[in-house]
């Protein structure tokens, strides 16, 4: 057996390939994927279309080159594939279908503003797609004569409803012409909610069922309108609603809608509800699961729902019995746990399903499942993965301060030696509503498998609000984020100490958004770190919920700040670092609409007042999070010498 290399090369770790959109045919015969580098190097996406068949075998390009082809969808007779692209114009994408039985993508719109999301109706006659209008000519002339100013809000781009006739054989139509499309929504109404954009059909083909809203502002879409399109022109509102993260789907019969959303109001979140499709009252499928549900698909008889589901520290699917309200796995739990529990994807007789899953040692590989059934792998995207040690992860858990059980990840250094002791870092993750689960963690993102190449253990915790552990879990930092669950992640860090695994003395923090709000707090509350990294983290929450793009969800979580700021200050990072000393590394994206690059400016400012070592570095082009190629291995290499020189 070939020497694994020790540590990975950061050139190699920004150019891995990964998984974003999987798709099975309705006959379960064939999987179409989309594969993408996880950083992007020019300046548009690069992504492509593969077709693997679903018993195995190679796999073959279906789209490629250097442009952005995705959201592929098939058609009900598993013939066609609809897909986005931006080969017309890069950074523009129209909609085109595909025959699988050959020839070239024809397109099939020309949208100013682009397409955004697209399916076939079940009949698969016509396809529904949401646009944005583009730039008008007066838009474009001021912009021209730098007559540019902007009036917030006075010129707002929705996006709206449209369905068009796709011929049988798309190849007949003439050169340049183009389908004509109906449009179904007002142009005062937004069509897509704040996190799923999407919309689905009636089993019938003759409406559509989306989440509405008055802009495309996130702000505006965290209470969402729920609305159906009738393709004869009728618009009916079925109530509004908070939170909902999976865009509703009809029941096959058409008589029930379900979707994953809120169970009362944020943070519970992620609880599958189903309700008549006429509307009424929501009703959670599976009362006080402890768990979150992140994707779904109903199975044909209609009483059934296949779920993808997060639960602690790791993903599976399961299968929802609506009648009883009960959970049975839909299939075998993987030799080793991972996460995949979104995108999910299933055939039409609902036998089989198709999902990307990654684990320890995978940044995430295509893989399909006969219900009841174990996994098959079909691709092997990043075969290099299997040159390099990594450290072994672990499920660990602890008792915090008032003696309820928290858990988490544990990753050991490469080469450990029980009964040595080990740096150790403090990996927080964002959200609060988010996880850790198990995966590769060999981006810049989180520097683990990098920091346990270097002899680092690494301890990732899922604190109070976090989610895979029930709606109480999300509830019980209300009015108090960043205190039970901060005290959480301590906790933590005293039970790897006292099981001999981390050494007191070389002790290092850091996360990303909301980890970056954790580690504020902690270089504020304590000494014991010798050196943090604050990525996208929010340090002032008063000029934050001014500033951010979705004020609401955390009006959820500490009150409205203009009512009474007393809360907000309190829990502020800027409010206590006075007595800072923990040498701090501040990282931001400069377009974050999320977390603002303010918030990052203010830590920065306020350390450097007290005399606290601290370096804020700023990404031009960057949003909440780093994309760019050459920002990555920054972020990298900037990280891990930060760590490294401060211990």
């Amino acid at each position: 057996m070939p020497k694994l290399k020790p540590l990975l090369e950061f050139e190699r770790a920004v150019t891995a390939t990964v998984v974003n959109d999987v798709q099975l045919s309705p006959n379960g015969t064939w999987v179409a994927y989309v594969t993408t580098p996880i950083s992007k190097e020019g300046e548009h996406d690069v992504s492509s279309i593969w077709l693997v068949s679903a018993e195995g075998g190679p796999p073959r390009q279906l789209t490629g080159g250097a442009v952005n082809d995705h959201t592929p969808r098939w058609a009900p007779d598993s013939k066609r594939i609809a897909f986005l692209s931006d080969r017309m114009e890069r950074g523009k994408v129209q909609l085109y279908v595909l025959a699988l039985g050959g020839g070239e993508a024809v397109r099939l719109t020309n949208q100013a503003g682009g397409v955004n999301v697209h399916t076939w109706a079940p009949d698969g006659r016509k396809l529904a797609f949401t646009a944005s209008p583009g730039e008008s000519d007066e838009e474009k002339r001021r912009k021209e004569e730098r007559d540019d100013h902007k009036v917030i809000d006075a010129d707002i781009k929705r996006a709206g409803l449209f369905v068009l006739d796709v011929p049988d054989d798309p190849a007949t139509l003439a050169l340049g012409e183009l389908p004509e499309a109906q449009r179904l929504s007002s142009e005062e109404l937004h069509v897509g909610g704040y996190a799923d954009s999407g919309f689905n059909w009636a089993p019938d083909s003759s409406a559509l069922v989306t989440l509405t809203g008055c802009s495309p502002k996130a702000q505006d879409l965290v209470v969402a309108e729920m609305t159906v399109f009738a393709l004869d022109g009728e618009t009916t509102s079925l109530g509004r609603f908070e939170g909902i993260t999976a865009a509703p789907r009809y029941s096959p019969d058409g008589s029930t809608l379900a979707f994953i959303g809120v169970e009362d109001q944020i943070p519970a979140r992620w609880v599958l509800q189903t309700m008549p499709a006429s509307g009424g009252t929501p009703q959670a499928a599976v009362p006080g699961f402890r768990g979150a549900f992140q994707s779904f698909a109903w199975l044909p008889e209609g009483d059934r729902i296949l779920a993808g589901v997060e639960t602690g520290q790791q993903h599976g699917f399961r299968i929802v019995d609506l009648e009883a309200g009960g959970l049975s796995d839909a299939v075998s739990p993987a030799e080793r746990p991972g996460s995949g529990a979104a995108p999910l994807s299933v055939s039409a007789d609902g036998r089989r399903i198709a999902f990307a899953w990654s684990d320890a040692y995978s940044f995430g590989e295509v893989c399909v499942a006969d219900v009841g059934g174990e996994r098959r792998v079909l691709t092997d995207l990043n075969p290099w993965t299997r040159d390099y040690a990594w450290g072994e992860q672990r499920d660990i858990s602890w008792r915090s301060f008032d003696g309820a059980e928290i858990e988490g990840i544990l990753i050991l250094p490469v080469g450990y030696q029980p009964g040595t002791r080990y740096p150790l870092m403090l990996n927080i993750h964002g959200g609060p509503a988010a996880a850790w689960t198990h995966g590769l963690f060999a981006d810049c993102h989180t520097w683990a498998q990098a920091l346990a190449q270097r002899g680092f253990a690494i301890v990732m915790p899922n604190p109070r609000g976090s989610t895979g552990q029930g709606t109480d879990f999300l509830r019980s930092i209300v009015s108090q984020y960043g205190e039970p669950d901060w005290q959480d992640l301590m906790a933590g860090v005293d039970h790897l100490i006292e099981q001999g695994i981390a050494d007191p003395d070389r002790l290092v923090v850091g996360g990303w958004s909301g980890g970056g709000y954790l580690t504020a707090t902690t270089i504020g509350r304590t000494k014991r770190f010798k050196a943090a990294i604050c990525g996208a983290g929010v340090t002032d929450w008063i000029s934050f919920q001014g500033t951010t793009d979705i004020r609401h969800v955390f009006d959820r979580y500490l009150g409205e700040v203009y009512r009474d700021p007393s809360q907000h200050w309190r829990y502020s990072p800027v409010a206590h670092v006075a007595d800072a000393r923990t040498p701090t590394l501040i990282l931001h994206g400069e377009e974050d609409q999320r977390v603002p690059v303010t918030q990052g400016y203010e830590l920065y400012e306020a350390l450097k007042a007290v005399g606290c070592e601290t370096q804020l570095v700023v990404y031009p082009r960057e949003g909440h999070g780093v994309g760019e190629r050459k920002h990555q291995l920054d972020v990298f290499q900037r990280g891990i010498a930060w760590f490294e020189s401060h211990l």
